[in-house]
């Protein structure tokens, strides 16, 4: 599990997921100190291991979410 605890005033975790020989992630963002319903997004990067899925799985997801 990576987490990015102060990211824009955002939180970003992101856990790896195994698919068949593969790992993809799982990356949940949600606003600090906030109720609002955080947004869930599986990041399809096959990397090799876990913490590869992580940081790929990070960088992605902040890159989608700045775009909207």
């Amino acid at each position: 599990m990576l987490i990015e605890s102060d990211y824009r005033q955002h939180r970003i975790e992101v856990n790896a997921v195994r698919d068949g020989e593969r790992w993809n992630a799982d990356v949940m963002i949600r606003r600090t100190l906030s109720p609002d319903k955080p947004l869930n997004e599986r990041v399809s990067c096959y990397k090799l291991s876990a913490p590869h899925a992580e940081q790929a799985g990070l960088f992605t997801a902040i890159k989608r979410w700045k775009e909207t």
